[in-house]
Protein backbone atom coordinates (compact mmCIF):
# COMPACT_ATOMS: atom_id res chain seq x y z
CA UNK A 1 0.00 0.00 0.00
CA UNK A 2 2.71 2.51 0.87
CA UNK A 3 4.35 1.42 -2.56
CA UNK A 4 0.91 2.45 -4.32
CA UNK A 5 0.60 6.29 -2.18
CA UNK A 6 4.47 6.78 -3.16
CA UNK A 7 3.36 6.31 -6.57
CA UNK A 8 0.63 8.72 -6.34
CA UNK A 9 2.26 11.26 -5.15
CA UNK A 10 4.71 10.94 -7.52
CA UNK A 11 2.19 10.88 -10.71
CA UNK A 12 0.67 14.19 -9.09
CA UNK A 13 4.03 15.88 -8.86
CA UNK A 14 5.11 15.14 -11.91
CA UNK A 15 1.63 16.21 -13.27
CA UNK A 16 1.88 19.06 -11.65
CA UNK A 17 5.28 20.10 -12.81
CA UNK A 18 3.76 19.50 -16.61
CA UNK A 19 1.07 21.94 -16.05
CA UNK A 20 3.80 24.32 -15.16
CA UNK A 21 5.61 23.39 -18.18
CA UNK A 22 2.88 24.11 -20.61
CA UNK A 23 2.52 28.02 -19.07
CA UNK A 24 6.60 28.07 -19.17
CA UNK A 25 6.85 28.67 -22.65
CA UNK A 26 7.37 25.76 -24.53
CA UNK A 27 5.03 26.82 -27.59
CA UNK A 28 7.74 28.19 -30.50
CA UNK A 29 6.62 31.67 -30.67
CA UNK A 30 7.87 34.83 -32.64
CA UNK A 31 7.45 38.71 -31.83
CA UNK A 32 7.90 41.68 -33.83
CA UNK A 33 6.54 44.92 -34.34
CA UNK A 34 5.11 47.02 -36.97
CA UNK A 35 4.73 50.66 -37.35
CA UNK A 36 2.00 52.10 -38.81
CA UNK A 37 2.15 55.22 -37.63
CA UNK A 38 -0.10 57.01 -34.67
CA UNK A 39 -4.00 57.84 -35.28
CA UNK A 40 -4.38 54.94 -37.92
CA UNK A 41 -8.16 53.58 -37.95
CA UNK A 42 -8.04 50.25 -35.66
CA UNK A 43 -10.69 48.63 -38.48
CA UNK A 44 -8.17 49.33 -41.66
CA UNK A 45 -5.48 47.81 -39.53
CA UNK A 46 -7.56 44.80 -38.58
CA UNK A 47 -8.42 43.99 -42.39
CA UNK A 48 -5.30 44.29 -43.52
CA UNK A 49 -4.05 41.64 -41.19
CA UNK A 50 -7.46 39.52 -41.42
CA UNK A 51 -6.55 39.55 -45.23
CA UNK A 52 -3.01 38.75 -45.09
CA UNK A 53 -3.86 35.84 -42.70
CA UNK A 54 -6.68 34.51 -45.28
CA UNK A 55 -4.08 34.93 -48.15
CA UNK A 56 -1.64 32.81 -45.93
CA UNK A 57 -4.50 30.26 -45.13
CA UNK A 58 -5.67 30.04 -48.73
CA UNK A 59 -1.77 28.73 -49.30
CA UNK A 60 -0.78 26.85 -46.22
CA UNK A 61 -3.28 24.92 -43.79
CA UNK A 62 -1.20 25.23 -41.13
CA UNK A 63 -2.18 29.05 -40.59
CA UNK A 64 -5.44 29.09 -38.17
CA UNK A 65 -7.22 32.04 -40.14
CA UNK A 66 -10.03 32.32 -38.15
CA UNK A 67 -10.41 35.24 -35.98
CA UNK A 68 -11.79 34.72 -32.83
CA UNK A 69 -10.92 37.95 -30.85
CA UNK A 70 -11.75 41.34 -32.43
CA UNK A 71 -11.66 44.02 -29.97
CA UNK A 72 -11.57 47.20 -31.95
CA UNK A 73 -11.27 49.54 -28.46
CA UNK A 74 -8.60 47.49 -26.88
CA UNK A 75 -7.16 47.47 -30.14
CA UNK A 76 -6.26 43.68 -30.35
CA UNK A 77 -6.88 40.78 -33.02
CA UNK A 78 -6.46 37.35 -32.18
CA UNK A 79 -7.16 34.41 -34.31
CA UNK A 80 -7.20 30.37 -33.32
CA UNK A 81 -7.06 29.81 -29.65
CA UNK A 82 -3.90 31.61 -29.11
CA UNK A 83 -3.55 31.21 -25.20
CA UNK A 84 -4.01 27.72 -25.21
CA UNK A 85 -0.83 25.48 -25.50
CA UNK A 86 -1.82 21.88 -27.01
CA UNK A 87 -3.02 23.47 -30.56
CA UNK A 88 -0.91 22.72 -33.88
CA UNK A 89 -0.95 25.42 -36.25
CA UNK A 90 0.12 29.01 -36.44
CA UNK A 91 -2.34 31.67 -34.44
CA UNK A 92 -1.68 35.27 -33.59
CA UNK A 93 -1.98 38.24 -31.82
CA UNK A 94 -1.81 41.66 -32.75
CA UNK A 95 -2.44 44.74 -30.14
CA UNK A 96 -2.28 48.07 -32.09
CA UNK A 97 -1.08 51.10 -29.95
CA UNK A 98 -2.49 54.17 -31.39
CA UNK A 99 -0.76 56.51 -29.55
CA UNK A 100 2.56 55.50 -30.83
CA UNK A 101 1.61 53.89 -33.98
CA UNK A 102 2.72 50.76 -33.28
CA UNK A 103 1.89 47.14 -33.78
CA UNK A 104 2.58 44.64 -31.70
CA UNK A 105 2.60 41.16 -33.39
CA UNK A 106 2.92 37.41 -31.36
CA UNK A 107 2.97 34.30 -33.30
CA UNK A 108 2.58 30.81 -32.07
CA UNK A 109 3.34 27.50 -34.15
CA UNK A 110 3.76 24.03 -33.04
CA UNK A 111 3.22 20.76 -34.97
CA UNK A 112 3.36 17.34 -32.63
CA UNK A 113 5.32 17.44 -29.28
CA UNK A 114 5.69 21.64 -30.00
CA UNK A 115 7.98 21.14 -32.93
CA UNK A 116 8.73 24.47 -34.42
CA UNK A 117 6.82 25.45 -37.31
CA UNK A 118 8.82 27.78 -38.28
CA UNK A 119 7.47 30.69 -36.34
CA UNK A 120 10.56 33.50 -37.30
CA UNK A 121 10.34 32.51 -40.81
CA UNK A 122 6.16 32.55 -40.71
CA UNK A 123 6.15 36.18 -38.98
CA UNK A 124 8.44 37.33 -41.25
CA UNK A 125 5.92 35.88 -44.40
CA UNK A 126 3.15 37.59 -42.28
CA UNK A 127 4.71 41.14 -41.69
CA UNK A 128 5.47 41.37 -45.19
CA UNK A 129 2.17 41.20 -46.80
CA UNK A 130 0.77 43.13 -44.18
CA UNK A 131 3.20 45.93 -44.27
CA UNK A 132 1.77 46.35 -48.23
CA UNK A 133 -1.28 46.20 -47.08
CA UNK A 134 -1.06 49.27 -45.05
CA UNK A 135 1.34 51.20 -46.88
CA UNK A 136 -0.04 54.54 -48.37
CA UNK A 137 1.01 53.96 -52.38
CA UNK A 138 -2.04 50.83 -52.37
Amino acid sequence: MKRCRRFAAGLSVLLAAGCSLSDSGIVPTAQGTVHVGPGRPVAGIFDCAQRRLAELGAREASWDHEVTLRDEASGRLETGHFDDDNVSGFRLRLQYRPVDGAVDLRLRGAGAYFTDLGVEGALDEFEQGFESCLSPER
